[in-house]
């Protein structure tokens, strides 16, 4: 797949299994990760159930509006949009914010990617 394609968050979008489904129109994959996930997210995601159709993403900055609904609704992704940054790790409060920090708890490999961002290195 290739180089990284970065949420906002730092998480990869190429290691997600909503985009890969995608990306390769995998409907088995949809499935499991729909039954999988609405069971993990059902609260954050405001659905106790999610579809086949629920399960398509081209990415956290794809231009296209084909986005998770877990993505589309994230408060970080929001913050981003909002202060006109490429990603958390632009941030001049990155440091110090509750949001991403406590994001990190759950997707230490996220802190690592905006990390390699921070000390300039490329991804």
């Amino acid at each position: 797949m290739g180089r990284l394609r970065l949420a906002y968050c730092g998480l990869n979008c190429r290691e997600c299994p909503v985009f890969i489904a995608t990306v390769n129109d995998d409907n088995e994959l949809r499935g499991k990760t729909a039954e999988e996930w609405g069971k993990l997210y059902s609260e954050y995601i405001g659905k106790k159930e999610l579809l086949l159709a629920d399960m398509n993403c081209q990415g956290c900055q794809s231009d296209s509006d084909i986005r998770f609904i877990g993505c589309t609704n994230c408060p970080i992704r929001r913050c981003c949009k909002e202060k006109n940054l490429v990603t958390c790790a632009d941030c001049d409060g990155y440091e110090t914010c509750k949001m991403i920090n406590g994001f990190f708890t759950t997707a230490p490999q996220a802190k690592e990617n905006l990390n390699e961002i921070r000390t300039n290195k490329q991804i």
